[in-house]
């Protein structure tokens, strides 16, 4: 096997190593810039420390060989931008911003204007002519260095250090650091994305949203990521910096007032959204600054959007010849619990009067009862408790209170806010900048109405009211695009969620079982039914009619499906019926051939992510499928064996061959995705399987091996 080195640094405009995965590499907003780079969009220049270097920093700490990489890249950087690192004559400041592999909007730290020391505030404000912009930018700077990067450490200095190159490297181990926080754990959780991936930093060269009447910050989506109408929607911010738009802490002005006042920087950005919409042949989220007059691209990432945004933006992709999307890739985007959330969204009694209203942010209506700290926001979800969460305005650290909420209204934010972007995603409904209202200890003020926690509210996300008491009506939402992708999907015979060449109806049976059903959704913790059907080879609505019938097995939640505490008795009690009547010898003849598969299944699987994560070539890919296609022949007649004792477990022979084949087709993520039917997937599921069978428990497995 060939092995592909690349750099623990590298600029924008670096070519990587042929086989390299740039989101992996150099995650989704260094990835991003990159890109933006190459399609001639004015993005400031810099460079990416990789996700490997983190994965390095996060298990052994700072690598000897970074320092003289960034120096490297800094080198560059100052060539491209004209100023230097650190001189006071010329200054170059720099921002330090965190990037995953997945998206994980705001869950990390960021430390704008690195670099700033007495001498060059001085010579801001002498560059400028303006003394208020230089204090601005040191105090922003000041701020975020303390809370960042002197709050996490071990008796730090009460001041950001005066060496700029110091400062620099606080703040990059303050991004890498911050991959372990709270808020990003829950936050990973939450989305089922992977501890190990870890994060790369992008370090670029400022500009300044803060520098006069002519500057400013915004965030806009190339289309709206809440009905999917085709416009920009967004949020700008004149005199502004980075976070001060996400934040939802400041009063945002929108895009009519960038129109008005720089009409020309606006047509700039429309022109660079179309670009970007027709790159990526999706909606695009844009970060961007405007300094002194001229437009800046800063990030670009596929938008979160409501499932009614999916659905609309699939079908008029799909139909739009600007955009080569085909039927059965609009298809492919949109699942059945995305479709089914959109036909069944809920409405508002139309004679309710509205208590008070604000900016629609997240469309669908939520009702729960008022809750505002989201620690008791957190406990009530977990108790069973529908919650509405107000706060003034949320921000990473309330995550584990949003993650579960019914609904989400802050007094504070814009369209691209915290809540907002957090919301969408998580298909919550959500309003923000609530007029005239309040957020207290132990309620809301409303003009001259309290409304006191544990009270119900419903909010609508559609309409952006929100009302006392239960006002949801039933009823069954016309959107003429989920006629369309139906229609599609039939044609094209595959399931919503598929593509063409990867549905097939073969083995799917109407006959599954509620011992099947209740087994899948345990080893699955939260199982939504559409994977549910996947996994068991059958049609939804046989999993729907399981759970209509046996409705008090199972709890369903914002997240997905899981077995009551009735539910779990009465697993246990079938499985113990199960077991007893095994063959326990065979069985365990049939387990220690497992586990030395086992074995050889987890260095392949280890092996392969470490060395991915640099990049690999197609040698190494051969190799990989190839040794995993060999442990599939030890364990097809092994699958075979123990079907033979437990028929429920036939399912899991087509599934390993169906991730298999998607390997040998090039899908990478079909070797160890959590969130996909993958090879290892499948393969952990069938483990428990086995250990159950057997009489075992993973604890004690674990501890043996």
């Amino acid at each position: 096997m060939t092995s592909t080195t690349v750099p623990e640094a590298v600029s924008f405009d670096e070519p990587l190593p042929a086989g390299v995965d740039p989101r992996m590499l150099l995650g989704g907003k260094g990835a991003g810039l990159a890109e933006m780079r190459a399609l001639g969009l004015p993005v400031p220049p810099g460079f990416v420390i990789t996700t490997e270097v983190c994965r390095r920093y996060l298990a052994d700490g700072w690598p000897a060989s970074l320092d003289a990489a960034i120096s490297h890249q800094l080198t560059l950087l100052e060539e491209r931008a004209g100023r230097r690192f650190g001189d006071s004559t010329a200054p170059l400041l720099v921002s330090v911003r965190s990037g995953a592999p997945v998206s994980m909007p705001g869950m990390m730290d960021t430390v704008l204007n690195v670099g700033m020391t007495a001498a060059i505030r001085d010579r801001l404000a002498a560059e400028s002519g303006d003394r208020r912009f230089a204090d601005d930018t040191w105090e922003r700077f000041r701020s975020a260095y303390l809370e960042c990067v002197v709050a996490d450490e071990d008796g730090g200095a009460p001041e950001p250090p005066a060496d700029p190159r110091a400062q620099l490297r606080g703040a990059i181990e303050a991004v890498f650091r911050s991959w372990h926080s709270d808020r990003a754990r829950v936050f990973r959780k939450r989305e089922g994305i992977s501890d190990d991936l870890g994060t790369a930093v992008t370090v670029q060269a400022m500009v300044f949203g803060n520098l006069d009447d002519r500057s400013g910050t915004g965030v806009v989506f190339t289309r709206d990521p809440a009905t999917g109408d085709p416009r920009p929607y967004g949020d700008y911010l004149a005199r502004a910096q980075g976070e001060d738009v996400v934040a939802g802490t400041h009063l945002t002005s929108g895009l009519d007032a960038l129109q008005a006042g720089l009409p020309a920087v606006y047509d700039a950005l429309l022109s660079a959204l179309a670009r970007l919409e027709r790159h990526y042949r999706d909606i695009c989220d844009v970060e961007f600054t405007v300094s002194a007059g001229e437009l800046y691209i800063l990030q670009t990432r596929i938008g979160r959007r409501s499932p009614l945004a999916a659905v609309r933006t699939a079908v008029a992709m799909a139909e739009n010849p600007a955009f080569p999307l085909s039927p059965s890739e609009a298809v492919a985007r949109v699942d059945h619990a995305t479709m089914r959330a959109v036909a069944e969204a809920a409405a508002v009694d139309p004679n309710a009067r509205a208590l008070t209203s604000g900016l629609a942010v997240s469309p669908g209506v939520g009702v729960g009862v008022l809750c505002c700290d989201p620690d008791r926001a957190a406990d009530l979800a977990n108790r069973g408790i529908a919650v509405v969460l107000a706060r003034a305005a949320t921000s990473p650290a309330d995550v584990h209170g949003m993650v579960g909420a019914s609904a989400i209204v802050t007094t504070l934010g814009g369209v691209a806010s915290h809540a907002a972007v957090v919301a969408r995603s998580w298909a919550i409904p959500a309003v923000t900048s609530v007029a005239n209202t309040s957020v207290l200890a132990a309620g809301i003020q409303v003009g001259d109405v309290f409304v006191a926690e544990g009270e119900v509210v419903t909010v609508d996300g559609a309409s952006g009211a929100l009302y006392l008491g239960d006002q949801r009506r039933a009823g069954t939402a016309t959107v003429p695009e989920l006629d369309t992708l139906r229609r599609w999907a039939h044609e094209l015979g595959v399931e919503p969620g598929t593509r063409a060449n990867e549905a097939s109806a073969e083995g799917r049976d109407a006959g599954v079982t509620l011992l099947e059903l209740a087994r899948t959704v345990q080893l699955k913790g939260l199982c939504s039914p559409e994977r549910a059907a996947q996994a068991l080879f059958t049609a939804e609505q046989r999993i729907a009619a399981l759970l209509e019938e046996h409705r008090p097995l199972f709890q369903e939640t914002p997240r997905g499906m899981l077995l009551s505490a009735d539910g779990r008795g009465w697993l246990q009690e079938e499985l113990g019926r199960e077991r007893a009547a095994l063959d326990r010898a065979a069985l365990n003849g049939s387990y220690e051939r497992f586990m030395e598969l086992n074995h050889e299944f987890k260095r392949v699987v280890s092996e392969w992510q470490i060395a991915s994560a640099s990049g690999h070539s197609d040698e190494q890919w051969a190799q990989l499928v190839a040794e995993v296609a060999a442990i599939d022949l030890g364990l097809t007649p092994l699958a075979a064996e123990v079907s033979a004792q437990i028929t429920r477990l036939r399912g899991y022979a087509p599934r390993f061959k169906a991730a298999l084949e998607a390997l040998r087709a090039g899908d990478a993520s079909m070797l160890a995705s959590p969130l996909k039917d993958s090879y290892h997937t499948v393969w952990f599921e069938f483990h428990e399987e086995l250990i159950g069978a057997s009489g075992r428990d993973r604890a004690t497995e674990e501890a043996a091996t």
